[in-house]
């Protein structure tokens, strides 16, 4: 640990000021990923039924579509992106098409080998970075709980456990999000609970080298807000925002409010992983860029999620997010 610290405060001091990422080699303890890598997409869905993005998770439904799904990643590749986030929905109950089966805490037989031939086809596209998002979903989301939950919190977490093993196999750099926008509000002790616990018992038993503990909706104050009481003094060594610009505060107004934020916790070293913005938006391009050059925090990459600004659908209305020149453009 005291190595990663050493290392942050390298890329801290010798990035400061500077946006422009073809010449920037990000250092893990996992590896050295090369120079000039860019970010990417979420990648979950390989199509959509009018807004319907049930059917077609890349990792539930990949035995169904591997021809389609490896084409998008080439194609993805071709466009410029280098960094995939890919989610894992999953609940105590049946699969639909994205949403997975963690009863017991793990997935079946046939999800984790879709796991595997994803990520296998990941690395073969030529992606040199991936992040893993735990998507707890209906009874498994701690943010629906009225009171503690014991044996759904040993299925989630047991399902992160046991599907470590298979995403460090697959011979990619990595990084997990313990769930996903699971930094709590006001008025969520059950969720704030269930964070510091996972953080907790995820980092006494594996560290926190590979992981950015749990990515924050950059856009709600009242959620950044609460970092510090998730992690206290033992904070990721990066962190994930996501950003989505709105009419009362900018992409740029909101990186600067999470920045500052860090700032006053003590967190200053640690550069963001923008985890989800707008797909492919030149407007959330350009106020990034800004917000990280005027701060001096670092943005080790951006990951656009397949939303665009006009929001045709309520979560999703672009499958598969293959372009990113946007955000390319303004060096990310």
């Amino acid at each position: 640990m005291h190595t990663m610290k050493r290392i942050n405060k390298w890329l801290a001091l010798s990035l400061a000021g500077l946006f422009t990422f073809t010449s920037l080699q990000i250092i893990t303890l996992q590896t050295a990923v090369a120079a000039g890598a860019r970010g990417g997409s979420n990648d979950n869905f390989y199509a959509l039924d009018g807004c319907n993005r049930e059917p077609y998770g890349v990792v539930n439904s990949y035995h169904l579509a591997p021809a389609t799904i490896n084409a998008q990643l080439a194609q993805m590749h071709q466009n410029g992106q280098d960094r995939l986030i890919i989610g894992i929905f999953h609940r105590h109950g049946p699969d639909s098409g994205t949403i997975m089966d963690s009863t017991g805490g793990n997935l079946s037989l046939q999800n984790r080998q879709n796991l595997t031939n994803l990520l296998t086809s990941v690395k073969q596209a030529g992606f040199v970075e991936i992040a893993i998002n735990f998507h707890p979903v209906d009874m498994n989301n701690p943010s629906s709980w009225t009171s503690w939950d014991e044996g759904l919190y040993q299925e989630n977490w047991n399902l992160i456990h046991n599907l470590r093993p298979i995403i460090q196999q697959a011979g990619i750099p990595y990084r997990i999000d313990l769930m996903n926008e699971g930094i709590p509000s006001i008025n969520q002790p059950v969720l704030l609970q269930y964070t510091q616990r996972l953080w907790g018992d995820y980092t006494y038993t594996h560290g926190k080298d590979d992981t950015f503990g749990f990515s924050v909706i950059g856009s709600e104050s009242a959620r950044v807000n609460r970092i510090k009481e998730v992690y206290g003094p033992n904070p990721p060594y990066v962190f994930n925002f996501h950003f989505y610009g709105t009419p009362q505060a900018s992409e740029y107004s909101q990186f600067v409010n999470a920045h500052n934020k860090l700032n006053s916790f003590g967190y200053k070293t640690q550069g963001i992983v923008v985890g989800e913005t707008f797909y492919n938006d030149s407007l959330a391009a350009y106020y990034l860029q800004r917000a990280s050059n005027d701060t001096k925090r670092t943005i080790h990459y951006l990951a656009q999620w397949p939303l665009t600004r006009a929001k045709v659908c309520a979560e999703v209305d672009i499958a598969p997010p293959t372009n990113f020149n946007n955000f390319i453009t303004r060096g990310f």
